[in-house]
């Protein structure tokens, strides 16, 4: 039976209205076209969850209902996500804000909520893709962002992403139109910003270092021609045969002037002639070149140059030292500098490109053996003008036999990785 409740007034119209429903049994029909108003509030006013509970959303500008899944949206009353809100200065953010930020003149800072809910969900936006001159900070207000204890700076022009609480920390979704996995730094393009490794410290901006954005191919052809045999990619090691009709050298030596053919250039070679010798007045074949493991390195015109990455089979030259402060020199550059320090802390200087001319992509690895009881650790500085990053701003080598390497990227800036604190 439907009970058709009609237009009620007067002084009994909830006495009605009760008694109408009571002789309900399967359904209400309303003969008024007016409208009737379910409950309604803030999302921190939710009642107590109860299966099958209908109410409109005051903060969200939604109806939502509860299942054994949480509280979701039910369509109607526009049925897609709210509008934004255009924010150009500070802001303290609720769940189910959508942020249009203007940063154009001046940085910003959005903070969350202070005792978020699982599921609670914000969205960021930047209006005038002004993120990169002045950064969107987006401050934690107690809670972790990606599990890490550090505020979010968002510094990519015209990116947009969600941020939603998950009931233990706020994890960081729709990086731009990239995939996203989420860990790190978000690094790249605002079409291929990608989240990297474990803890999150900010958003950075792509990296437009050339020799990152020129790489070249991951594999290159080593080319046989006349006097050389045994091409093929570098992507292994190979070995290429060199075929020399002539080795002219600043010497007499009748058994090396008159050579038609090396098949191969030795390295332990016991001729006296050519163990000494320090230059070569005449190669053939240009494309050759000479290894040796003892005495003088060999000056040879014209070079050789490889576009992508060589093997060599020897070990990498160590540096033991055990002073308090070390500052680093050209000779250190490609070095493994063990360090065994046994009185006090250690300290690695960096010099400024003036002074100590690092190539760009020098780069030297630190082992960390301090044996003194009381201050067992290893630190880096840096010289006024040179930028050293590294995440989170750690710059110290706290565990023995624990590893950090340390890379130059420009003329005055390095980035420091490994087991840092």
């Amino acid at each position: 039976m439907t009970t058709v409740i009609t237009a009620l007034s007067g002084s009994n119209t909830i006495n009605q209205m009760m008694h109408n429903v009571n002789k309900v049994r399967t359904g209400i029909t309303f003969s008024s076209n007016a409208a009737i108003r379910v409950p309604f509030g803030t999302t921190a006013q939710r009642p107590t969850a109860v299966a099958g509970a209908f109410r409109y959303n005051t903060q969200l500008s939604q109806f939502e209902g509860y299942t054994a899944e949480g509280w979701g949206s039910i369509g109607g009353g526009g049925g897609g996500l709210g509008v934004f809100k255009l924010i150009a200065g500070s802001y303290s953010a609720n769940s189910g804000d959508r942020l249009a930020i203007s940063t154009t003149a001046s940085a910003r800072t959005i903070t969350l909520p202070g005792s978020p809910s699982a599921d609670d969900i914000i969205e960021f936006m930047d209006k005038d893709a002004s993120f990169a001159t002045n950064n969107l900070t987006i401050s934690r207000n107690g809670s972790t962002i990606e599990g890490s204890s550090a505020n979010l700076v968002a510094d990519i022009s015209s990116t947009n992403f969600f941020m939603q609480y998950s009931g233990s920390t706020w994890e960081v979704f729709g990086i731009g139109s990239g995939e996203t996995t989420v860990g790190a730094d978000l690094t790249g393009t605002t079409s291929t910003a990608t989240f990297s490794s474990a803890g999150i410290a900010k958003i950075a901006l792509g990296n437009t270092n050339a020799q990152f954005a020129a790489k070249a191919a991951t594999t290159t052809n080593m080319i046989a021609g006349t006097g050389l045999t045994g091409g093929g990619t570098l992507a292994a090691d190979r070995t290429f045969n060199l075929n020399l009709a002539t080795v002219a050298l600043a010497n007499t030596n009748a058994a090396i002037a008159t050579k038609a053919t090396v098949a191969q250039a030795a390295l332990a070679n016991t001729n006296a002639a050519i163990a000494t010798k320090s230059s070569l007045a005449q190669l053939a074949n240009t494309n050759s070149f000479t290894v040796r493991t003892t005495g003088a390195h060999q000056t040879m015109a014209p070079s050789l140059t490889v576009s992508n990455t060589i093997t060599v089979l020897h070990g990498v030259p160590v540096r033991t030292t055990g002073g308090n402060n070390v500052t680093l020199a050209l000779v250190d550059n490609g070095k493994l500098i063990y360090c065994v320090n046994t009185a006090s802390a250690m300290n690695i200087h960096i010099p400024n490109n003036s002074s100590v001319a690092f190539p760009v992509g020098a780069e030297m690895s630190f082992l960390q053996h301090l044996t003194h009881a009381s201050a067992n650790t290893l630190g880096f500085s840096n010289a006024a003008g040179v930028t050293l990053h590294s995440k989170e701003a750690a710059n110290t080598v706290a565990d023995r036999f624990t590893t950090a390497v340390l890379k130059k990227l420009a003329t005055n800036t390095w980035v420091l990785a490994g087991s840092l604190s």
